[in-house]
């Protein structure tokens, strides 16, 4: 297939792209930053400028690319910066999702949609599954929630996913809640905070990409959670990972949100836990718990600092 692809080069493209490249399909990757045009290196595809907020540049990039399906990956997902500009946010989230939509059901394609946890208000006890009720209670939410309303409307074959947190890209592309842990690690902390009172689940982006293939090529369309297995706190994250590191000698505090709340101000789901029911249901999951997912990120990805780390704490 030829697979347009939006925000290919952010992390979750990142990982995407090389898992459809690897199955055989025409990834035509787009983004609005070249700084790294090839960004997989040489024999991978080469980046291509799209503003998907441009309602014309997104039809031509629809007319060059011939796509039979679409990869719509491209967001604002700064949860601060959506509730400081909140017509930023609608545009990049919702309404340029309509022109991906529009543009879909114009050439009758499908679209795969990447939506978020955060849609829920962490309120339930349990976790989440694909039949619970939306209540968005943050500005990014809230615009990723609008945008799979009018994806599910507009068209009849499309995938929307929602993602949970979100695991990968490594050096240079995660700047996520992992990536902070270790560049503390990195600057020699001592003392690493991590909030107690907020639960969810790691969604390692390599699996994620595996298990969103195998979905698309069942044509199974329709609404679906994609999360790695179990659930956990961002503090059950961060001592998983200084567990794997082997630094007994930093210790993690155990603080509630309040703490953050300077560097952090927007509101966030106490749960933002999901079931991949759907998934399980038809016999598709391939999300592996995400413990194991999360020591294999660190292996693949930042072995150099492990093995660092390991030989010093031997010494």
């Amino acid at each position: 297939m030829n697979i347009l692809t939006t925000g290919a080069a952010g992390m979750l493209g990142t990982s995407l792209v090389p898992i459809y490249v690897a199955a055989g399909h025409n990834v035509i990757a787009t983004d609005i930053d070249l700084m790294n045009p090839e960004p997989w290196g040489p024999g991978a595809p080469r980046l291509e400028r799209l503003d998907v907020r441009e309602r014309d540049a997104v039809r031509d990039a629809f007319d060059d690319a011939r796509p039979d399906l679409v990869l719509h990956l491209a967001a604002e997902t700064s949860l601060e910066v959506c509730d400081d500009d909140p017509d930023h946010a609608y545009l990049t989230n919702t309404v340029a999702t309509k022109y991906i939509a529009l543009e879909c059901r114009r050439r009758d394609i499908p679209m795969v949609f990447i939506s978020t946890a955060g849609v829920f208000d962490g309120t339930k006890t349990g976790a989440y599954t694909e039949f619970d009720q939306p209540n968005p209670i943050n500005t990014y939410s809230a615009s990723k929630y609008e945008a799979e309303k009018l994806v599910s409307s507009i068209l009849d074959r499309y995938y929307i996913i929602r993602a949970g947190w979100m695991v990968g890209g490594g050096n240079g592309k995660d700047h996520k809640f992992v990536a902070r842990i270790l560049e503390q690690v990195r600057q020699g902390r001592t003392e690493i905070y991590a909030v107690g009172d907020k639960y969810g689940t790691p969604t390692y982006t390599y699996d994620f990409g595996r298990c969103s293939l195998n979905l698309i090529e069942t044509q199974l369309y329709g609404l679906y959670h994609m999360a790695c297995e179990g659930q956990g706190s961002r503090y059950d994250v961060a001592a998983h990972i200084l567990r794997a590191l082997g630094r007994d000698d930093i210790e993690l505090i155990e603080v509630d949100s309040d703490f953050f709340r300077d560097e952090f101000p927007s509101n966030r789901p106490r749960s933002e836990i999901m079931r991949n029911m759907t998934l399980e249901l038809q016999g598709m999951n391939l999300m592996r718990p995400w413990p194991v997912a999360l020591n294999e990120y660190l292996d693949n990805h930042f072995h150099e600092l492990i093995r660092g780390v390991r030989a010093v704490v031997a010494a």
